[in-house]
């Protein structure tokens, strides 16, 4: 993995630790997260004027058929992504359901990365995700302890859907960088633009309720904000780097987390983030 590709997965994660930081913490999550949808959507619509999506790549034409299908499905992924969080983060704390929803799509993505994308892990990054996996489950049998284990289904799901949009995004960014013939960042902007607002309208519909989604406008800004800067990051080391190693040192997000969940943690969550911290060294090598 190159500097500049570890530098990117780096910053996406300290961004991401704290929006999840913010989320968990307030009451109406979905209507929050769907804000942020359309916030972040917003933010990065100038990409969708500077390199249209119709007719605007250099090869001509536009967004591939194949890009517009994915947006639409990661979307859809997304928003059910939010909902599990929001399902996740109401039964436990910070530090259980962030790990095991972290910790369950390293795995998946390395394995989706190498079946669709032909991206076969070194021996390295197959030894990190090992470790990256064994230290999260250690950090989810805390769960049992803390009378949070109602909370583990739902923190499952989240990491199922990670898995799943990130893998629809990485084969779409790299299409559209093949279209578009470099590497520009707006050919990623403009395609989380549409992913962000398709997960803020699905939320909406889901929600069907105006109040709830004025009442959240201000921190669904915020929260907004942070997922644009930690998930554009992150689509940007797709196009640097396999998405398995992406995904799987992007966890390194973890060891924040738990630092960031009030109160005392136990000593067995801290074991776990070694091992997290473990297993993104030998993915990044």
């Amino acid at each position: 993995m190159s500097a500049t590709a570890l530098a990117l997965v780096l910053a996406a994660a300290v961004a991401h630790a704290l929006w999840n930081r913010l989320v968990h913490g307030i009451e109406d999550r979905v209507a929050v997260l769907s804000v942020a949808g359309f916030a972040g959507a917003a933010v990065l619509s100038p990409a969708l004027v500077l390199q249209p999506p119709v007719g605007g790549l250099a090869a001509g034409g536009g967004w591939p058929a194949s890009v517009w299908g994915l947006a639409l499905l990661s979307g859809v992924a997304e928003a059910v992504y939010c909902g599990l969080l929001a399902a996740a983060y109401r039964r436990g704390s910070l530090a259980v359901t962030y790990p095991v929803g972290r910790g369950t799509a390293p795995l998946l993505v390395t394995a989706g990365a190498w079946l669709l994308l032909g991206q076969a892990p070194a021996p390295a990054a197959v030894a990190g995700a090992v470790a990256l996996a064994a230290g999260l489950v250690l950090v989810a049998g805390v769960a049992r302890g803390l009378g949070e284990h109602a909370s583990l289904g739902w923190a499952f799901g989240v990491g199922v859907a990670i898995a799943t949009y990130s893998v629809m995004d990485a084969a779409a960014v790299r299409r559209l960088a093949a279209a578009a013939g470099d590497t520009t960042p707006l050919s990623a902007a403009g395609y989380l633009a549409v992913t962000l607002f398709l997960q803020g309208f699905f939320l909406a519909v889901a929600l069907r309720s105006w109040a709830r989604l004025r009442a959240a406008l201000r921190t669904g800004a915020l929260v907004g904000l942070g997922v644009v800067l930690a998930y554009l990051l992150v689509l940007l080391a797709f196009q640097r780097a396999d998405a398995g190693r992406v995904a799987t040192l992007r966890e390194a997000s973890v060891l924040l987390a738990v630092a960031l969940t009030p109160g005392p943690r136990p000593r067995t969550v801290w074991v776990g983030a070694g091992l997290v911290a473990l297993g993104a060294v030998l993915v990044a090598v």
